[in-house]
């Protein structure tokens, strides 16, 4: 949802009157491909109908301006963007990891002031931080740079601000989701590179996140095993740099032969990256040819593979406000739809896909457990980020 008027009220509180500009960067959900994107497998993204909304007003003295609904103001300058370890993990490391990564790109950078306003759900893995990220290579790039940046590019630069200065070591998943909006069939080792293809969504499927509540503190070390498995996989057993370099026929050649340095879980979570890769070619054929029936069961076996395979859908031994005890629940009242984790897993949100006449039923019942904040009917959102107004 975009939130003009709240945000131009929030810059008139902070910096009084201007002539303000809106922008608007959406989140991302993941449709399928659990754990595909760092070892060159292929994803299905989307933008999703809530983002964050900025009243913006361009400045002639360098200085970027931040006040966000909820937080503390903030205030730094164009020409002061080193990277300080203090500001890991925050808000204004985003900001001035874009701002440096354009301008080394080439790019023409300049202040502004601007006030945010968001509707993503806290917690709810639809990444905000890559919203931030999109929505600050627009406000540069429509201000200072005529509208020429590709979404690909913004997508690499806000990967950039995210892993070099926020401190998260992330993919390019996301940044892509919010950079393109719409639906996008990504994949990461097309002739050694990234290709994005845009991908009708003609379905009358209607996405429903649910968010468990669930913590993701402490679990980095869970998150990091699943990418450090794979590689073992590749590396040890196939002799390959990631499992994308080689096959699935290879895999199952070499899969029972023992091999130091990879686990039986480690081979597992191969096995999952193979099966996924096909499932979300299969999935992109399904959306082409409005075959819901099909996409719908491509979302049930990524679940399943999720569970049994790869094993994220749950902190090993907790249940309770677990992804998997929210599709189990869901299971129960979803009728023809389908539901799986969305996103690095352990803790967090679980997408639906409903038929429409299943979604209020649907939202009803999951609310009795999740409260009816934490189950959202959401749709696709087109464009990624852009200026409103």
């Amino acid at each position: 949802m975009i939130l003009a008027e709240k945000s131009r009220k929030l810059y008139k509180d902070q910096y009084g009157h201007g002539k303000t500009r809106i922008f608007y960067s959406h989140g991302r959900l993941e449709l399928i491909g659990n754990h595909t994107d760092h070892q060159g497998g292929v994803c299905l993204v989307s933008g999703v109908n809530l983002g964050i909304t900025a009243a913006v007003c361009p400045n002639d003295d360098g200085a970027v301006r931040v006040v966000s609904e909820g937080y503390s103001p903030f205030l730094f300058h164009t020409d002061e963007l080193q990277k300080k370890p203090r500001e890991v993990g925050t808000t204004l490391a985003l900001f001035k990891g874009v701002l440096f990564k354009m301008k080394e790109l080439g790019y023409k950078i300049g202040g502004f002031s601007c006030a945010l306003c968001s509707d993503l759900p806290s917690g709810s893995g639809l990444s905000s931080s890559a919203a931030v990220e999109a929505l600050i290579c627009e406000i540069v790039d429509v201000l200072y740079n005529k509208g020429s940046i590709s979404a690909y590019d913004k997508a690499v630069i806000s990967q950039f601000a995210e892993r070099e200065y926020f401190g998260k070591p992330c993919g390019l998943l996301d940044q892509i989701g919010v950079c393109y909006g719409g639906v996008v069939y990504v994949n990461f080792n097309y002739e050694g590179g990234t290709k994005v293809e845009r991908i009708p969504y003609d379905l009358t499927l209607v996405p429903v996140l649910v968010n468990t509540g669930g913590s993701h503190a402490g679990l980095t070390d869970l998150y990091a095993s699943i990418p450090n498995d794979m590689f073992s996989v590749a590396h040890n057993l196939l002799g390959v740099q990631k499992l994308s370099d080689s096959t699935m026929e290879e895999f199952m050649r070499r899969v029972s032969v023992p091999c130091e340095g990879c686990s039986e879980r480690a081979k597992l979570r191969a096995q999952h990256y193979y099966d996924e890769c096909a499932r979300v070619k299969e999935a992109v054929k399904a959306l082409k040819e409005k075959d819901s029936v099909t996409f719908l069961q491509d979302i049930r076996m990524s679940q399943e593979s999720s569970r049994s395979l790869l094993g994220n859908t749950m902190v090993p031994g907790r249940y309770e406000q677990s992804p998997q005890q929210a599709v189990d629940t869901a299971n129960q009242i979803i009728g023809h739809g389908a539901a799986r984790i969305m996103g690095g897993g352990f803790a967090g949100s679980i997408l639906c896909f409903l038929y429409p006449d299943d979604v209020n039923e649907f939202v009803a019942n999951m609310s009795k457990y999740y409260g009816k904040n934490a189950v959202l009917p959401l749709s696709i959102e087109e464009g990624g980020a852009k200026e409103i107004e």
